[in-house]
């Protein structure tokens, strides 16, 4: 399994716009074959910091999953909501 940490630093007047846009992406992702969790969490201590925390059954669903629509719109967008580049770690969890 890969594990995908995303985080997102947000600017404060683009906060709904992100969060709009990832609603719809994160209902849609959890229904793609080989996502076995899609979530979003919001920092405690930093407002408008967030990670998207990704568990993908293998390699090939995140490849598959980079091709949807939604994904590639959202990424178009990112850099626009952001105050820096977002930052990605992906591990591979151990069976």
């Amino acid at each position: 399994m890969k594990v995908i940490n995303a985080s997102f630093f947000i600017k404060g007047d683009q906060r709904d716009n992100f969060l709009s846009d990832t609603k719809e992406l994160i209902s849609e992702t959890r229904k793609e074959d080989g996502c076995l969790a899609y979530n979003l969490y919001e920092s405690l201590e930093e407002r408008n910091t967030f990670i998207m925390v990704e568990i993908w059954k293998d390699q090939f669903a995140i490849d598959t999953h980079n091709q949807n629509p939604l994904l590639q719109n959202f990424v178009s967008k990112i850099a626009h909501y952001s105050l820096k580049a977002p930052d990605l770690k992906i591990s591979e969890l151990g069976e």
